[in-house]
């Protein structure tokens, strides 16, 4: 077996490779189950219950405040330990499916360093809720050329992005349908899925998650006139090949939870249980841009045959390499989509001024800033935003290096690695 993170081969992958996962109260054992194996390999890991906890609190707390510590929760051993059992069993390029127990479901173990870099690099990763999950949801679904688009809500300065998400994702499939305002509220979706199902292979929520520890079938999506519940979903029948959840998703809210992951096992398996053959959902709370670049990535390699799980693989890696002058062109891209509502364009401008200044591009910053300023388009919370903004510009002015547009923008985990694939990964 390899002892190396080798770049996978650009064939189609070897196999699959089933990692289970049991979080006792001194040890966390890895269960390896191969094709070729007469029996699964049980790895047993020193890292207890008490620690992976630990971490997780250590990683909510990061994304609520620093975000930038991220990586150095992922990077601790740890979390290593949890992930190195891989590299005996998967081959590069091998999809592995990942079994999370307890507090593990929380976590992104696809982005964890397994050699040169994160396992996401040298494998496509999914996850299931059970191996007979995998089993029932095995090539069951429409393909992922058509899409439904909901748009629904988002919270604080991102609502604008909702709308940009739809469009942008839109382009990737042949005749879409976008539902928006009243046609996307909670009533009106619920009475169209009872009555015909879902008539496309992708159903896209450009909206805001929410789950519910402490009432997993509460957790959901928001949208116009109430949240779409897991208890909801259950009642409903996704024949599709894709869910996908678009936007944020709120911590665990409400009450004491059973046990931690109990919201997001709530919404997945409402999910796959319904008829979809997979989800995508995001582990934090996701900023609008870079979620919808990597969306939009990965739609295109769903639209050009690639599986699920290796496009969504391949979307990480494309969104770490993109730069200043990358992110600045896509943002050209969203203004054109956005024409005809003020606010939306704004949000994206107010976006703009912030590319320049962290290409240290202060006079260009300062330009968007001014210009915004100048208007009469502005919300009450952006444009307290532009005028930080141009605070910031100002003080940045003559400081430094010339502007590097070279820069890239998107290296944090907190931007690749929130989406998590859940279920049938081709």
């Amino acid at each position: 077996m390899p002892t190396s993170g080798d770049t996978p081969p650009t064939g189609p992958p070897a196999r699959v490779v089933l990692a289970e996962y049991y979080v006792g109260e001194g040890a966390t054992y890895v269960f390896g189950v191969t094709a070729d194996a007469d029996r699964p390999d049980i790895v047993p890991v020193e890292v207890s219950r008490a620690d992976l906890r630990n971490l997780a609190d250590a990683v909510r707390g990061t994304l609520s405040g620093d975000p930038a510590g991220l990586a150095g929760h992922l990077a601790d051993e740890r979390m290593r330990r949890l992930v190195a059992p891989l590299r005996r069993w998967a081959a590069p390029g091998d999809v592995v499916c990942l079994v999370p127990h307890d507090v593990l479901s929380l976590l992104p173990l696809h982005a964890v360093p397994l050699g040169d870099g994160p396992l996401t690099d040298r494998n496509p990763v999914v996850s299931v809720p059970s191996a007979s999950a995998l089993r029932r949801r095995a090539g069951r679904g429409r393909r992922p050329d058509t899409a439904l688009i909901v748009t629904g809500l988002w919270p604080g300065r991102q609502e604008a992005f909702a709308g940009e998400q739809s469009l942008a994702v839109a382009r990737w499939f042949g005749g879409p349908e976008i539902l928006t305002g009243g046609q996307a509220s909670r009533e009106e979706l619920l009475t169209r899925l009872r009555g015909t199902g879902t008539p496309a292979g992708v159903l896209h929520f450009a909206a805001h998650g929410v789950l519910d520890a402490g009432e997993p079938m509460r957790s959901g999506i928001e949208l116009a006139g109430g949240r779409l519940t897991a208890e909801d979903i259950l009642g409903l029948r996704l024949d599709v090949d894709l869910v996908t959840l678009g936007a944020c998703r709120a911590g665990e809210d409400g009450h004491a939870p059973r046990h931690p992951g109990d919201g997001l096992a709530g919404l997945t398996r409402a999910l796959l249980y319904a008829g979809a053959s997979a989800a995508l959902l995001a582990l934090w709370q996701v900023d609008a841009l870079p979620a919808g670049m990597l969306l939009g990535s990965f739609y295109a390699g769903l639209r050009d045959g690639t599986p699920k799980a290796e496009a969504l693989r391949r979307a990480r890696s494309w969104l770490r390499e993109r730069t200043v002058a990358d992110v600045l062109d896509h943002a050209v891209g969203a203004r054109a989509r956005l024409a005809g509502d003020p606010a939306a364009v704004a949000a994206v401008r107010l976006e703009e001024g912030r590319l320049h200044l962290a290409a240290r591009d202060a006079a260009t910053a300062i330009g968007v800033f001014s210009s915004l300023l100048a208007g009469n388009d502005l919300t009450g919370e952006q444009r307290h935003a532009a005028e930080v903004g141009m605070l910031r510009a100002r003080l940045a002015a003559g400081r430094g290096a010339g502007p590097d547009f070279g820069l890239r923008v998107f290296t944090d985990p907190r931007h690749w690695a929130p989406f998590v694939l859940v279920g049938d990964w081709r």
